[in-house]
């Protein structure tokens, strides 16, 4: 089935990726979606508390899971926080996006923008966060 042990290695990291990456999107999407619905956290704030729970859940999964502590911890650390930025930035974009538009509701605005950044995070993670050498 795999030509080659590199093959099978590099389905199992996407695999445990998945894992870490499923999880960590499932605690910021149900930290957002709970602090939105008690009716007195603004929309903006109650994104950023998900994405701060969610920040640590994937960083520890991805650091000594995925990725099997292959970086030094505060090299994989700053870049982990650089990708999960931009991410969290495009995250806003189309969340705000979203809500600007009026097409959604705020819940459905901030599910689809909390669910859009997963693959764009494990590709950056994969190729230069986690990195056990300088490129």
């Amino acid at each position: 089935m795999f030509r080659n042990r590199n093959s099978l290695s590099e389905l199992l990291g996407a695999l445990r990726f998945a894992i870490v990456g499923a999880g960590a999107t499932l605690v910021h999407l149900l930290c957002a979606q709970l602090a939105l619905a008690t009716g007195v956290v603004p929309l903006a704030l109650s994104n950023v508390i998900g994405f701060a729970v969610a920040f640590v859940a994937g960083f520890a999964g991805h650091q000594y899971y995925t990725f099997a502590g292959t970086a030094p911890l505060a090299r994989a650390f700053r870049r982990y926080g650089i990708i999960a930025l931009v991410g969290f930035l495009i995250n806003n974009v189309v969340l705000f996006g979203l809500v600007a538009a009026g097409i959604v509701s705020k819940a459905t605005a901030l599910s689809i923008a909390i669910l859009i950044v997963p693959v764009g995070t494990f590709l950056a993670s994969r190729f230069w966060g986690f990195l056990a050498t300088e490129p």
